[in-house]
């Protein structure tokens, strides 16, 4: 059996994706912007899509690009949704809540960890989850489609990471403790 080199699906999938990113840049600045804090309809600590402030525990893309922050993590009971399109989902913070980035190819950042639920969605999606700490105990789920998941922390931690259907490539920086099916780990 030939050996298999997951870094060129790597490298490819990752300029899809910053080339969609750049695009959702240019119009997110043409946007209303980031949250006023002088505005008390503001939520503090919340999420953007495109730019705009959502209030509320629903956080909806549309069903084009998006590019939906969360500056201060995702709490319990959040849902943030995607939509279809190419979506850029960026989590500061720890993810306590749930996260599906949809219908096409999406790269979802968590940068704090991971106490609540991600998926991918249904295509190709890249997946990072970073932490001082534990970076998983929840649950992530790369969903339909040949995805990538990062999992970059000194304890990758007891959650479950699952690549789902088609072949999935799961980095690990540590071993993970929990249950992690992925075709190809790394």
């Amino acid at each position: 059996m030939p050996a298999i080199c997951p870094r060129p699906v790597v490298a490819a999938a990752a300029l899809a994706l910053a080339a969609a990113s750049a695009l959702l840049t240019g119009s997110a600045q043409a946007s209303s912007g980031p949250p006023d804090p002088a505005d008390p309809t503001a939520l503090v600590g919340g999420c953007t899509v495109n730019g705009t402030a959502v209030l509320g525990a629903a956080v909806t893309g549309t069903e084009g690009a998006d590019e939906i922050e969360c500056p201060a993590g995702v709490a319990a009971g959040t849902v943030i949704s995607g939509g279809g399109g190419v979506d850029v989902i960026t989590i500061t913070g720890v993810n306590a809540g749930t996260v599906d980035g949809g219908a096409g190819t999406d790269l979802i950042e968590i940068d704090g960890g991971n106490t609540g639920t991600v998926s991918g969605g249904t295509e190709a999606d890249i997946i990072e989850l970073s932490a001082d700490a534990v970076a998983n105990s929840g649950a992530v789920n790369g969903g339909a489609g040949a995805d990538v998941i990062s999992v970059e922390a000194d304890d990758a931690g007891p959650g479950s990471v699952t690549g789902d259907a088609d072949t999935d490539v799961c980095f690990f920086d540590a071993e993970p403790s929990g249950p992690a099916d992925c075709e190809i780990v790394a």
